[in-house]
Formats: C-alpha cells, sequence, structure tokens
C-alpha cells in the first residue's frame, strides 16, 4: 500500500516565515526613515542652490525681473515672475526632504535677479545664504551676484 503525503508547507513553517518577513520590514522602514530624515536636509540644500541659479536663468531668457521667493513658516519656495508663478516646490516635514528650519541670511522672503541676471539682495558683500537644517544637520547655501552657489555642512 502507498501512502501519499501532501506536499505544500505546515502552518507554523508559513507563520515563522511571516515573522521574518514582518521583522526584516520594520528594521528596513526604521533605516530608510534615519535615512530620509539625514540626507532631506542636504537634497534640500542642492535643490534650493539649483533654484537660486534657474531663477537667474529665467530672468536672462524673459528678459525681466524674476524671484525666488521662500516661505519660511510653511517650508515652500516659488519662482514668480512679474505675470505668473513658473515653478513652485514644498520643503517640509511632510515632504520627503523634512526640513524643520529654512532661514534666509538678508532682509525679506525673495531673491530677486534683474533682466541682466544680476541678484538684487546681494548688495555690497555681493553674496547672499540661505540656510536649511533638519533634525540632526544644517547646511548653507551661499550664493553670489551671479547665482553661483556653493553648500557647507554647519
Amino acid at each position: 500500500m502507498q501512502r501519499h503525503r501532501n506536499a505544500g508547507f505546515t502552518l507554523l513553517e508559513m507563520l515563522m516565515v511571516m515573522l521574518i518577513v514582518a521583522v526584516m520590514t520594520s528594521v528596513a522602514g526604521a533605516q530608510y526613515r534615519d535615512y530620509i530624515d539625514r540626507v532631506g536636509p542636504e537634497r534640500a540644500a542642492r535643490l534650493i542652490g539649483t533654484y537660486v541659479l534657474l531663477t537667474r536663468s529665467y530672468a536672462i531668457q524673459r528678459r525681466a525681473p524674476v524671484s525666488l521667493v521662500l516661505d519660511t513658516t510653511e517650508h515652500k519656495m516659488w519662482i514668480r515672475s512679474a505675470t505668473d508663478t513658473i515653478r513652485s516646490l514644498e520643503l517640509g516635514p511632510d515632504s520627503d526632504f523634512r526640513i524643520e528650519t529654512l532661514t534666509m541670511g538678508f532682509p525679506g522672503d525673495s531673491i530677486s535677479f534683474s533682466s541682466r541676471g544680476v541678484c538684487r539682495e546681494c548688495g555690497l558683500t555681493g553674496t547672499g545664504t540661505i540656510t536649511v537644517a533638519g533634525e540632526h544637520v544644517g547646511y548653507v547655501v551661499t550664493f553670489n551676484a551671479l547665482g553661483v552657489w556653493k553648500m557647507a555642512k554647519q
């Protein structure tokens, strides 16, 4: 007489596999959140520097003044001309950037480039700064009157 053995997994084996997958997922999720918290402010600082240069490019291209407007309380920024909003971006804690503070190193809430591509707010020193900080790390974006920028860790 032949015995038939059912091929498959037992309930205990399936539960063990599910337990292992759950533990690995929770560890990976925690590491991903830590990664986003660490690199979010750096990515935001790089993006702000790029937006400074992009604002200058739009001003030259349109032959009209264009401004980069920063909302430091809502952590948002826009590139605006006199007639329309060209680009917008949210940098707050609910976004992928997760920054906690966004401050400008000069009075006002915007950086304006003339139709010739010169920053009006850079003044006598010829430079401006924007500081971006997360929970663990901060960066300073420094730019000159022509929109050339560099980033440094605080």
